[in-house]
């Protein structure tokens, strides 16, 4: 990926940066014995997996709870997304700000080492789950515009045409904050997270 002036992979790291700043003040505390209480650990009993039907999404209950940030997840039905492993582990978001970081680090949050071959996200403003492989997603970073669980998320869409419409609304976004699932790496994930992140 390119690096230089305005390129997204550059625009991504100084997202990340800012993320750092402002939210490293907003982190939990560390437990007394140097952990992030905020953080799945299935070791000190908060395992937050579930068994998944793997090639399809599996139903949101009131009892699952996002292994990121400890939400009730059905609590955020506009937001919430859904990640599954290929060994049928798992793991319910309440946002897709939270499924970047599980998705970028799932053992860090008690996840599976196993593949993840299924991904589903809850489309910014139709409000419905959509294949998060199939989906691009706008990396919106202006909290002015964000009413979100956690602050500020990306923006799922099911299609470019659609994200790109967002995108042209607003002076401080462009094509380059429209990227896939594949792109998202534990850079991309830190301008949501980085305070839950390693």
């Amino acid at each position: 990926m390119m690096g230089s002036n305005g390129s997204p992979r550059s625009r991504r790291q100084l997202l990340a940066a800012l993320g750092v700043g402002v939210t490293g003040g907003l982190a939990g505390c560390s437990g007394d014995d140097g952990t992030d209480p905020n953080v799945a650990d299935p070791d000190r009993g908060f395992d937050f997996t579930v068994e998944h039907p793997v090639d399809e999404p599996k139903e949101f209950s009131d009892d699952q709870m996002c292994g990121v940030c400890s939400m009730t997840v059905t609590d955020y039905p506009e937001r919430n997304c859904q990640v599954a492993h290929e060994d049928g582990v798992g793991m319910m978001c309440c946002s897709p700000g939270c499924m970047f970081a599980y998705y970028a680090e799932p053992t860090h949050f008690g996840g599976s080492e196993a593949e993840i071959v299924g991904v589903w996200v809850t489309e910014f403003e139709m409000q419905r789950l959509i294949d998060g492989y199939d989906a691009v997603y706008v990396l919106e970073h202006n909290e002015q515009r964000a009413d979100d669980p956690m602050r500020i998320d990306p923006r799922p869409y099911d299609d470019r045409s659609t994200a790109l419409e967002y995108v042209e609304r607003y002076d401080d976004l462009d094509e380059d904050d429209i990227i896939t699932l594949s792109d998202v790496d534990t850079d991309t994930a830190r301008i949501y997270r980085s305070a839950r992140l390693p």
